[in-house]
């Protein structure tokens, strides 16, 4: 596999949280108060995903922290008769050339499910209205594996969700993420807070659980559009990946301490790698054979959080 650098150490990374909801829609806080409680914290952007209403606005905008456009969308079947519900992030992607672009504050309304056509047709209208489209909180919502797999369109899933986890334990969307891998479709992560209200400061909180850290060129929202549909960035609920790259077939990474490092592919079985002796470590190594579906990376610490890297693809590279 050809060589690549994914993610550089000493390269600026931005932190910033996409999922997240504010009095417009269904959340406890003003917009001024939400972009003041991740700002205190060090993050550089945020999206206020509010349902069915889009944020497309500069006027919060600093050197240092930025908001982007966009918003959650939801086609809420009734679970007694579908099993599922869908809520789908939009984010603005100027690089779409969106003809009609949703403006600020410009509600979408919610679509009458009839059948999978339905989303399909949803995720279409999202794309054609200027949005990168991600699936948010699967095991929340219930999907079934099979019509993620179905779905075309959208460029993430969205594996960990810290609000419901934290209230109702299904926060994590990782074996939806697996699935449609393992049959070819080629789609990211994200991790995300999805933070309503309550308390912004103690132990166990809607806020600050679940991020992504993104490699731009510059803080400004295509730039990190972007970086994101290339895969420059990780997800994470606890430890940073410093160093990602591909150095003569062979995949490396350098991450904060943590228990393990996982390599997860298929169809082989992947790698993990620990200290015997229980020490925490901070880099590991997987040989690429260039036969795998994917390799994706997993550095784990000692409390059970998680830091996700975007899959690579040696086999699809092998084929072009």
């Amino acid at each position: 596999m050809r060589d690549a650098v994914i993610l550089e150490a000493g390269r600026q990374k931005y932190k910033g949280n996409i999922h997240a909801h504010s009095v417009r829609s269904d959340g406890e806080y003003t917009v001024e108060q939400m972009i003041e409680a991740y700002r205190s914290k060090g993050y550089h952007f945020m999206c206020l995903s509010d349902h069915e209403i889009y944020f497309h606005s500069d006027a919060y905008d600093t050197e240092d922290f930025i908001m982007l456009d966009g918003y959650e969308m939801a086609c809420e079947m009734e679970r007694e008769t579908t099993g599922q519900q869908y809520h789908l992030h939009g984010l603005l992607d100027r690089s779409l050339q969106a003809e009609k672009p949703f403006q600020h504050d410009e509600e979408h309304a919610k679509p009458d499910y009839e059948s999978l056509d339905t989303i399909q047709q949803l995720i279409d209208e999202m794309r054609s209205k200027g949005n990168l489209v991600i699936m948010n909180h699967p095991e929340w919502s219930k999907n079934r594996e099979e019509d993620l797999l179905k779905l075309e369109g959208y460029a993430a899933i969205e594996i960990y969700n810290h609000q419901s986890e934290i209230q109702e334990a299904v926060g994590y969307g990782i074996c939806y993420w697996d699935y449609v891998l393992k049959r070819g479709k080629q789609v990211n992560a994200i991790a995300a807070d999805d933070a309503h209200g309550g308390p912004t400061d103690m132990a166990v909180s809607e806020f600050y659980g679940g991020w992504i850290v993104v490699e731009a060129e510059q803080l400004e929202q295509q730039a990190i559009i972007d970086a994101m549909k290339a895969g420059q960035y990780y997800s994470s609920n606890g430890p940073t990946i410093y160093d990602l790259r591909i150095e003569n077939d062979r995949l490396k990474v350098s991450c904060s301490p943590v228990q393990s490092i996982r390599f997860i592919t298929f169809p082989h079985n992947g790698l993990a790698e620990m200290d015997p002796t229980g020490e925490y470590i901070t880099e590991a190594e997987y040989v690429i054979r260039n036969d795998e579906q994917y390799v994706r990376v997993e550095c784990v610490d000692a409390l059970g959080k998680i830091a996700w890297s975007n899959p690579i693809y040696p086999k699809s590279e092998l084929q072009v």
